[in-house]
This record gives structure tokens, C-alpha cells and sequence, in this order.
């Protein structure tokens, strides 16, 4: 089961997760547990905070991507640089492309989800047993959306 997220977005393509200590902030920041943020970002009563900081503390987590085939870090600095370019600053792109980045974050780190076959994962043999459905409970079947 995966938590974390690779997904092309504001110039690049960007590695997201969300840390134990990240989701921390974000209850910290947004004045409510993250089970509540999570309910409020997957149907649709997210404040602004909520998805701005979901996002930065994705990339945070995630520390890094590709931009034009260069890897790059996301440190505090460039964090806040792409948050103002694509997210909150004058030029942002539309609030839903934000949300909907939230909601794909938040949701691998509450629920996770089984990798498209290929998408670095390798093909299991036919020997090999399956620990995920021996492990997986009743309630954390979905994937991320």
C-alpha cells in the first residue's frame, strides 16, 4: 500500500507525501484533527488554509521532482515559490486544481492505494503471497482519486 504520490503539476512533475510530523502541522494550522480536514477537503467544505497547506506540506514530504528532466529539491524556498505561482499568489491557477491536488493527497495519506501495475511496482509471482489483501482491513479498500 502506497501513501505517497507522483503527479505532474505546476511545471513539473512532483513527488507528494504526507508524514506523520507534516500532518501534525496541518491539524495545527487548520484547528481541527486531520480525519476532520480530510472529511472537509473530499466534500468540498475545505478552507483556503486547508488546501494551501496540504499541498505545502505534500511537497515538503515529498522533497522533490522533475522540472524539464532536472531533478529538483523542495525545500521551504521553493516550496513557497510554487505555492505562490500556482496556488495563493495573483496569477494562481483555478481554486479547483488545487483542491482536487489536495484531495489526492490527503486521501493517500488517510486511506493509500495499490499502484497501477508498472507504476513502480514490480509483478508479483505467482508464489509470491498476497500481503496486502492479508493486511488490508475491510474499510481501506478505495484508491486514490
Amino acid at each position: 500500500m502506497q501513501t505517497n504520490l507522483t503527479l505532474d503539476w505546476a511545471d513539473g512533475s512532483y513527488n507528494f507525501k504526507l508524514p506523520w510530523a507534516a500532518c501534525a502541522e496541518i491539524e495545527r494550522k487548520g484547528n481541527a484533527g486531520i480525519q476532520a480536514i480530510y472529511e472537509r477537503v473530499m466534500i468540498g467544505q475545505a478552507h483556503l488554509a486547508d488546501v494551501t497547506e496540504v499541498i505545502r506540506q505534500g511537497l515538503l514530504g515529498g522533497a522533490g521532482g522533475t522540472v524539464d528532466g532536472q531533478q529538483v529539491e523542495c525545500k521551504p524556498q521553493v516550496v513557497a515559490a510554487l505555492l505562490d505561482r500556482y496556488v495563493t499568489g495573483p496569477e494562481a491557477r483555478p481554486f479547483t486544481e488545487s483542491w482536487n491536488l489536495a484531495k489526492a493527497i490527503t486521501h493517500a495519506f488517510m486511506v493509500g492505494y495499490e499502484p497501477a501495475q508498472g507504476e513502480g511496482s514490480k509483478k508479483k509471482s505467482e508464489n509470491e503471497p498476497d500481503k496486502v489483501a492479508a493486511s488490508t482491513s475491510e474499510g481501506s479498500s478505495r484508491t486514490a482519486q
